[in-house]
C-alpha cells in the first residue's frame, strides 16, 4: 500500500511540473498587437455605437468580446491623429501643428515628415524583438533627409509596408481632385486669369507701354503660369497616387481595382510569416476617405448607398484579419484596438448630391473641427483574459494613451527624455482606477492653435467641454450643417469664434454641445478658472521645434519623386491584380441589431 501511494505521488509531482512549466511558458509568451485605424469613421457610423442601418457585424464582435471605449479622443485631421496615436505625444510638440490652412501633408516627394527623433510604437516594439509591419495608409511623410532621417514607414520602425504612403485624395479616383473640392471654380479662375493677364499684355502693348517683344513675353508668361498650374493639377494623380512596398513603387498611378483585397492579402501574409515570433500589425484603412471604392461584391450592399458599401467592405477586412488571427491560434494572446483618425466628414457629398461622408450620432461638428463630432471616435480593445468582454469604458481617453498601453503590456520602457500626453489604458479597463480621472486635463488643437479643453474633476460626475475658439457652421445639403463655404474647417479666420469668456459645456449632460452654461455661475466660473491655469501651465511646457508645416518643406521636389519607370512617364502594376481571389468571403451579416440608444451619451 505504502509503495502505491509513492507510485502515485511522483506521478502526480511529474503532472503538476509539467503542467505548471506549461501554464509558466503560456503566461510568460509575449502579447501580439493588432492596430485597426479606420479612416474618416464617425461615432454614428458602426453598430455597436448605435447604427443600425449598416451591417459591422465582424467590429461588433470585437465590442462584444471586448470593451468599447465610448469617450475616445482624437485630433481633428489625419496627419495629426496619426502622428499623436504612433508617438503617444500632442504633435505640437514636434512641429507638427500647422499655422496656416495646410494640416496635412499633400505632395509624395515633400520633406515634410514626422520627425525621425521621435519614437513611434514600431520602433518600440522592434527594439524588444518584435517582427513590425503596416498595411495601408501612412500618411506621416515619405522622404529622407539623410540615411539615418526618414519618416518613411521602414525609417519610422516598420519592418515591413504595403500601401499608400501618402493618403487616398479625390484625384485617385480619377473624377475629381482635391483642388476642386477647394474650389469648385478651380479651372474657371484659371481660364479667367489667363483672360486677365492676356487683356493686360494687348492694353499694355496698345498705349505703348511695351513693344512687340515685350507682348511676346507677357502672353508666353500667361500661357507658362497658368497652362503650368492647369497642367499640375492634372498630374497630381501620378504624382500622389502611389501604391509601395516597403520603398519600392509597386502600381503608379494606384488603381482600385480589387484594392482592398490586395491589402488583406497582405495582412494575412504578415499574420502568417510572423505566426511564431511577437508582433506587431497596423492595419491603416483607406476606407472611408475619399474617393471611394468598393469591389464588386460590396455594390449595393448597404442601405446608406456608396458610403455604406465602402464601410461595409472595411469590416469584411477586420474579419479577415481578425479569423486569421483565430486560425493560426494567436486569438487569445493578441492584444486589438480598433479607432478612427477623426469624425466622419460632413462636407463629402458626391456631384450628384449622395452623401459621402461618415455619421457622428448626437455629437456636433465633423471632421477637421474641434466640435465633439471631429474628434470623438469609435474605438475598441479587445485583450482576451484581461478585458472584460462586453464592458464599456465612458472616462475620457484619447489615441495617444496607444504607444504607453502597448509599451506597458509588452514590457518595454519609455523613453525619459520627453514628455508624454498618453497614458497606460490597463488600469481603466481593468476597472482598477478609482476615484482619479485618467486624464484630469485634455487638450484639443486645430493645428497649432488650441481650440478647446477638457477637464474631468475627481469630485464631480461632470466632464466638462471648455472652447475658446469654434468653427462657425453653415447649412449644407439634405439639412445638414458643416463647414460647407472651405470644404474643411478652418483653423483661423472669418469662419473662426473667438469665445471671451470661453464656452462651457457639461458633456455628461448635453454630449451635443448645444446648451453652453452660464460663465456667470460660480461653478462654471470656477471651471474656467482651473483651464485657464492648466492650459497656461501645459504650453509653458512646449519647446519650439522644427516646423514640418513650413511652406518650403511641403512643396513637392520632382527631384525626389517616386517613380516607377521615367519620369514623368511613371507606370506600373501591382502584380496581384493579375491573380486570382484566393480570399474566403467573410459573410457581413449582424449577430444582432443594434438600437439607437445604444448611442453613447458621454
Amino acid at each position: 500500500m505504502e509503495l502505491t501511494w509513492l507510485y502515485a505521488s511522483l506521478i502526480i509531482a511529474v503532472c503538476c511540473n509539467t503542467f505548471c512549466a506549461a501554464t509558466t511558458q503560456t503566461s510568460s509568451k509575449q502579447t501580439n498587437f493588432v492596430v485597426f485605424i479606420m479612416d474618416d469613421v464617425g461615432m454614428g457610423d458602426l453598430g455597436c455605437f448605435g447604427n443600425d442601418t449598416m451591417k459591422t457585424p465582424n467590429i461588433d464582435r470585437l465590442a462584444q468580446e471586448g470593451a468599447k471605449l465610448s469617450h475616445h479622443l482624437a485630433l481633428p485631421l489625419c496627419t495629426p491623429s496619426r502622428a499623436a496615436l504612433m508617438t503617444g505625444r500632442l504633435p505640437v510638440r514636434y512641429g507638427m501643428g500647422s499655422r496656416h490652412i495646410m494640416r496635412v501633408f499633400t505632395f509624395l516627394s515633400a520633406k515634410a515628415g514626422l520627425p525621425s527623433n521621435e519614437t513611434t510604437i514600431a520602433e518600440l516594439l522592434k527594439e524588444s524583438g518584435y517582427s513590425t509591419g503596416l498595411v495601408g495608409k501612412w500618411h506621416l511623410g515619405s522622404m529622407c533627409e539623410s540615411e539615418t532621417e526618414c519618416s518613411h514607414p521602414n525609417g519610422q520602425g516598420f519592418d515591413y509596408f504595403f500601401g499608400l504612403p501618402l493618403t487616398n485624395l479625390r484625384d485617385c479616383g480619377g473624377k475629381s481632385n482635391v483642388f476642386v473640392a477647394w474650389d469648385p471654380h478651380i479651372y474657371r479662375d484659371i481660364v479667367l486669369t489667363f483672360l486677365v493677364l492676356l487683356w493686360a499684355a494687348y492694353t499694355a502693348r496698345k498705349n505703348g507701354y511695351i513693344g512687340p517683344q515685350g507682348f511676346v513675353v507677357c502672353v508666353a508668361t500667361a500661357v507658362i503660369l497658368c497652362g503650368g498650374f492647369f497642367a499640375f493639377i492634372k498630374s497630381i494623380r501620378m504624382m500622389n497616387c502611389v501604391l509601395m512596398e516597403n520603398q519600392r513603387v509597386v502600381e503608379q498611378p494606384l488603381q482600385y481595382d480589387r484594392l482592398t483585397e490586395r491589402l488583406d492579402r497582405r495582412a494575412v501574409s504578415f499574420l502568417e510569416q510572423n505566426h511564431d515570433r511577437p508582433f506587431l500589425l497596423v492595419v491603416s484603412f483607406l476606407q472611408a476617405h475619399t474617393a471611394l471604392f468598393r469591389s464588386e461584391r460590396f455594390t449595393n450592399h448597404s442601405r446608406h448607398g456608396f458610403y455604406g458599401d465602402v464601410v461595409e467592405e472595411m469590416d469584411s477586412s477586420v474579419g479577415q484579419v481578425t479569423a486569421t488571427l483565430k486560425r493560426l491560434g494567436l486569438e487569445d494572446n493578441t492584444f486589438v484596438y480598433l479607432t478612427s483618425d477623426n469624425g466622419g466628414h460632413v462636407e463629402e457629398f458626391s456631384e450628384e448630391g449622395e452623401r459621402e461622408g461618415g455619421w457622428n450620432g448626437v455629437f456636433k461638428g465633423g471632421k477637421a473641427s474641434t466640435w465633439e463630432g471631429g474628434i470623438r471616435v469609435p474605438t475598441i480593445v479587445k485583450y482576451p483574459g484581461v478585458v472584460s468582454p462586453g464592458s464599456e469604458v465612458t472616462e475620457p481617453t484619447q489615441l495617444s494613451d496607444l504607444l504607453p498601453t502597448i509599451a506597458g503590456i509588452a514590457g518595454v520602457p519609455l523613453p525619459d527624455d520627453r514628455v508624454y500626453d498618453g497614458k497606460d489604458l490597463m488600469p481603466l479597463l481593468r476597472g482598477e482606477t478609482i476615484g482619479k480621472p485618467h486624464h484630469e486635463f485634455m487638450y484639443h488643437y486645430c493645428g497649432s492653435y488650441l481650440h478647446a479643453a477638457r477637464y474631468t474633476p475627481s469630485d464631480s460626475d461632470s466632464i466638462y467641454k471648455v472652447h475658446f475658439s469654434s468653427v462657425l457652421h453653415v447649412p449644407g445639403p439634405h439639412g445638414t450643417t458643416g463647414c460647407f463655404g472651405t470644404y474643411a474647417c478652418r483653423c483661423t479666420g472669418y469662419s473662426v469664434i473667438q469665445h471671451d469668456p470661453p464656452l462651457v459645456y457639461d458633456l455628461t449632460h448635453d454630449p451635443s454641445e448645444l446648451n453652453p452654461l452660464d460663465p456667470d455661475d460660480p461653478e462654471v466660473s470656477e471651471v474656467i478658472s482651473r483651464m485657464q491655469e492648466a492650459v497656461a501651465d501645459h504650453q509653458s511646457g512646449l519647446v519650439k521645434q522644427q516646423d514640418q508645416f513650413g511652406v518650403l518643406r511641403l512643396l513637392p521636389r520632382p527631384w525626389k519623386q517616386p517613380c516607377c519607370g521615367t519620369f514623368p512617364l511613371c507606370s506600373c502594376k501591382d502584380s496581384l491584380h493579375s491573380e486570382k481571389p484566393m480570399l474566403p468571403e467573410v459573410v457581413n451579416q449582424p449577430d444582432w441589431v443594434p438600437v439607437a440608444e445604444d448611442i453613447p451619451q458621454s
